[in-house]
């Protein structure tokens, strides 16, 4: 039984969990409530590509703050535990190869009419639409072998013992048959604190690469408190390369070989690429004002992507390996090469137009067959770029202006 409401904050409070019903979401379908509060499908910005590169279509932000986190997983990738957010609403959006996923809920909140009710939702991966977890909501999945999970979090903060800004996640095991009731934060953070601490998150991960830590409640001496467990997992180092196209990204393990990985850059927010590779080499592409960062997150590991440097220099780099990112400079021509599917994430920075006078709005890409290719732009000096949270409010704009137009076209 629930205790009494007078102890909301108590960090013992438990409920028996009741599985109420399983959803099977239709592959057409992007807009879904649930019975749950607040546990939704939502449809998301995605436009299509017209092939250039092999380009198939592009996933940008939703609405909301527009924080960018992946989650990688290996093939053999599983869940043991359920894991509740206390101050965290998660956004997530799968891609893959068409997998069926199953996603477990349980109304974990000390606050809500349903505490200790459970769900389960059926689906297929997919660019089209956003599942809306809130805070205080346990959650595990099954079936993730070969997804990544694109997370655009809302974050809120609050006076509440059952929270940690380090490591909000309360963990308990899937076994289990209660399950602990929370105290969820209040407070919804303005999207300036959103990308504060998306930048703090940054540093740290770009420090150490440590493996992601779980919460659990334990009891020590007859009181209930929260222990952090971090498994021993370590990631191998980046190779660098001789041009300095290759970095390292700021990640931690979340598996053996599954990867939490943070943004690169000051905006903190970036698009979804899914490239098609035919195993043709086909036309080189350059982006005129803008330099991008590119991450491999799942498909296809036969990939690659081959630069062509202001010395008239071609380096080709194995694609494959989240831990990494490939830096295309402003006016830098490349090409994706390889077989089959693949999903990129894509972070943009624009050189700013004070700096760049030639820099005209519009188009930002040209194409060019091997034997066309002029050389490629040296770097400049005088290169600067757009402040981060300038690009990233530009970004949600767009967002707001393609969900606008996506619903009057509905």
């Amino acid at each position: 039984m629930l205790e009494t409401a007078d102890a909301r904050t108590s960090l013992d409070r438990s409920a028996v969990r009741r599985h109420i019903a399983t959803f099977q979401v239709p592959d057409d379908v992007n807009d879904q409530e649930f019975p749950l509060p607040g546990v939704r499908l939502e449809s998301t910005n995605v436009t299509e590509g017209d092939g250039t590169g092999g380009l198939v279509r592009v996933a940008r932000i939703s609405t909301g703050p527009g924080i960018t986190d992946f989650v990688t997983h290996e093939q053999e990738f599983t869940y043991s535990t359920y894991g509740i957010h206390v101050g965290q609403d998660d956004r997530l959006t799968f891609f893959g190869e068409g997998q069926r996923i199953s996603v477990h809920l349980i109304d974990c909140r000390d606050d809500s009419a349903r505490t200790g009710e459970e769900i389960t939702i059926e689906l297929a991966v997919s660019p089209y639409r956003v599942l809306i977890i809130p805070k205080g909501v346990a959650h595990t999945l099954d079936g993730l072998g070969g997804v990544v999970t694109r997370d655009e979090p809302v974050w809120y903060a609050d006076t509440n013992p059952h929270w940690e800004p380090d490591n909000d996640l309360v963990s308990f095991p899937r076994t289990s048959d209660t399950v602990p009731v929370v105290q969820t934060n209040r407070h919804l953070l303005p999207v300036p604190a959103h990308l504060l601490m998306s930048r703090m998150s940054q540093r740290t991960n770009a420090r150490s690469h440590n493996a992601y830590a779980a919460r659990y409640r334990v009891s020590i001496g007859g009181e209930t408190t929260y222990a952090t467990v971090r498994p021993d997992w370590r990631a191998a180092g980046t190779k660098p390369d001789a041009h300095g196209a290759v970095t390292e990204n700021n990640f931690v393990l979340t598996g053996p070989e599954s990867f939490t990985v943070v943004p690169s850059t000051d905006s903190c927010t970036s698009d979804v690429w899914e490239i098609r590779l035919d195993g043709a080499s086909g036309r080189f592409i350059r982006h005129e004002y803008s330099r991008r960062r590119l991450t491999w997150l799942a498909g296809s590991t036969d990939a690659r992507i081959e630069l062509v440097h202001a010395d008239g220099e071609h380096t080709v780099i194995d694609l494959g390996d989240p831990t990494i990112g490939v830096a295309v400079p402003p006016g830098t021509w490349y090409r994706l090469t390889g077989h089959g599917r693949v999903w990129l994430r894509a972070e943009t920075e624009l050189l700013d137009l004070k700096w760049s006078p030639e820099h005209r709005l519009g188009s930002d890409i040209a194409t060019a067959d091997a034997s066309e290719l002029s050389p490629s732009r040296p770097v400049q000096d005088s290169d600067r770029y757009l402040p981060g949270p300038a690009l990233h409010a530009l970004a949600r704009m767009e967002a707001q202006a393609i969900a606008l137009t996506h619903k009057k076209e509905g």
